[in-house]
């Protein structure tokens, strides 16, 4: 007979009648029971203390990862319901009986564990559900807060983030209440349909055993001191968070360990020449092999102006021109593309003055990772797709930054030289300034760690990969290189006389900037943006790039015949702050009055 068995029993029982069923095999049953029930409330605890300490170091590694200070009081909150878990268990153990050696002692000791659960899944949502609740949705909030809105910083783009934005904070209200809503519900569905019966049959076999034994009322205190040290906590970290941000490194070699990136390299160019040098860190996260200055580091959207640099070549050799127009490059798709297209020149598209939109047509960009077909065909159908959509602004009026303008550059130099980009600028200008190194693509052989590897940062953690954009928009951002060749390029920027590529007049119109004052970027050359700093004394001509796995920002002071360039093989704000820390170092060291 089991105990279930043994509670029909009793309920069958007339009120006045006393238990005449052996005692001692009555006891074993309960006891029996007792252990079975304590056995599965034992796993459920260890369940859930496990997956806190798992969850504690997680979160305390998105915290760190990604500057996010709500992480790190989900880790607390982690911390604390396990915590809650193991003091409450040990609180409970000291308040059963001491002996069970009897069937009324062992009952009531039962009834006492069967009551504590009751009041703790009663009281689930203070102690388990709103500490862990409260968190999390303010760390979902938060990361929707932050996320940027898309393409230019105009006002129709601010309107649609804005909207995103509060579309997602509505989400995430919604999601957290229905997550919890449901858990609070399945838990007070245990508490009816399992605990309180058999409360009520132990309670039951007590006043059988002793009908003037008192039952021990439930506890009505609830248990706030998990959330209220939750609160305390988030409070505590949100008002110190602005005061605990990196401060900036004054030590190149203290950049890597102080943003957690994998890799570091630098070098500096004054008056024609490479006065310096650096590099830091690890090839490939998890992998030891150490960066060397002769690596070679994506360079990202720093192709444009490369890519414009080449145009440059080709108008000084006659073969194209600054109002060279996308409609008298390619007749054949008049009629398929946009007419307002037609009349885009060259010069416009360099500027990101012809109207094409920040972002390609979705399947058109879905077809460009299959790579089907040469890069110079897989370039043509691409643009053939962007050409067909309409503009996302008049050209000519507007700045709208855009890899898709540059792609239309280079097919647009395809098609008058009648040779593929890529052969034709290795031709045209890696060659003549030796940057041997210059390739498309991810550095390095596939699966090898001979070159860096680029980097995403996932749920904190730091991942390696090897890929990169589709060839499709190569001449927008698909170059790599060492820092050493970089410099040579940089160094062809700040002649200022005749040089073996470009004509001093080409070479200035390549600098000349349109002013738009809607556009973050504001004055836009072609692939330089002019920013007015005092270390260059006036102008300096700046471009960063990122395909999303690696960073590179070019800093260039015409007036100074100096730059300095940076790159790591990761993406994101660390990333970005780790280069804008070792160029200031650099400029410090080099241009210090």
């Amino acid at each position: 007979m089991n105990f279930e068995d043994l509670q029909k029993s009793w309920q069958a029982q007339d009120a006045g009648r006393k238990i005449t069923m052996d005692a001692d095999f009555l006891m074993k049953e309960v006891r029996r029971d007792q252990r079975r029930f304590r056995r599965m409330i034992f796993w459920r605890d260890v369940r859930e203390v496990g997956v806190a300490a798992v969850l504690v170091p997680f979160f305390i590694n998105i915290g760190r990862h990604d500057h996010a200070w709500p992480a790190y009081v989900i880790a607390f909150a982690c911390f604390m319901v396990g915590s809650y878990i193991l003091i409450d268990r040990w609180r409970h153990k000291r308040s059963l009986p001491s002996t069970h050696d009897s069937l009324k002692n062992c009952a009531a000791a039962s009834l006492t564990d069967v009551t504590h659960q009751i009041w703790l899944l009663k009281n689930i949502l203070w102690w388990y559900l709103l500490p862990f609740a409260v968190p999390m949705l303010i760390w979902m909030v938060w990361m929707f807060w932050q996320m940027p809105p898309p393409g230019a910083e105009n006002i129709f783009s601010l309107i649609f983030s804005m909207v995103f934005k509060t579309f997602g904070v509505l989400f995430s209200l919604g999601f957290t209440a229905a997550v919890n809503g449901f858990l609070y519900w399945l838990n007070q569905f245990a508490v009816k349909k399992r605990l309180e019966p058999r409360r009520q049959e132990l309670e039951k076999l007590l006043k059988e055993i002793d009908p003037e034994q008192p039952i021990m009322p439930m506890k009505t205190k609830k248990p706030l001191g998990p959330l209220l040290l939750v609160l305390a906590f988030m409070a505590m970290t949100a008002l110190a968070s602005p005061f605990t941000k990196d401060k900036p490194a004054t030590k190149l070699s203290d950049i890597v360990p102080q943003y957690g990136i994998p890799a570091i390299a630098v070098v500096v160019t004054k008056d024609g020449q490479i006065c310096d040098r650096f590099a830091a860190g690890v090839r490939k996260w998890g992998d030891s092999t150490p960066v060397t200055t002769n690596d070679q580091f994506h360079i990202g959207s720093c192709t444009k102006s490369m890519t414009a640099t080449l145009a440059g070549i080709l108008i000084d050799e006659g073969k194209l021109r600054w109002d060279t127009t996308i409609g008298e490059v390619f007749p054949e798709l008049k009629g398929k593309m946009d007419k307002q297209y037609e009349t885009v020149t060259l010069e416009q598209l360099l500027h990101h003055e012809g109207g094409v939109p920040s972002e390609p047509p979705s399947a058109a960009w879905k077809r460009a990772w299959k790579e089907i077909g040469t890069p110079r065909e897989q370039r043509y159908e691409f643009i053939q797709a962007v050409l067909a959509q309409p503009p996302a602004a008049p050209p000519g009026t507007r700045i709208v930054y855009s890899n898709q303008g540059y792609a239309i550059v280079g097919a647009m130099i395809e098609k008058i030289t009648d040779r593929d980009y890529e052969t034709l600028i290795t031709e045209k200008l890696f060659k003549p300034l030796y940057m041997d190194t210059a390739g498309f693509g991810p550095p390095g052989t596939k699966g090898q760690v001979d070159q860096p590897w680029g980097h995403i940062r996932k749920l904190g953690m730091t991942i390696p990969v090897q890929v990169d954009n589709p060839p499709a928009i190569a001449p927008a951002g698909r170059v790599h290189a060492s820092m050493d060749d970089l410099a040579r390029y940089a160094m062809l920027h700040l002649q200022t006389g005749t040089n073996a590529l470009l004509k001093p007049e080409t070479l200035a119109r390549l600098h000349k900037s349109v002013i738009d004052p809607e556009d973050p970027l504001g004055n836009y050359a072609c692939g330089w943006v002019h920013l007015k700093r005092g270390w260059a004394g006036g102008d300096a001509l700046w471009h960063n790039g990122s395909n999303t796995m690696w960073y590179m920002v070019m800093w260039l002071a015409p007036e100074k015949n100096f730059s300095v360039i940076v790159g790591t093989n990761i993406a994101g704000d660390d990333a970005e702050q780790a280069c804008d820390d070792a160029a200031v170092i650099m400029i410090h060291k080099w241009l210090a009055k």
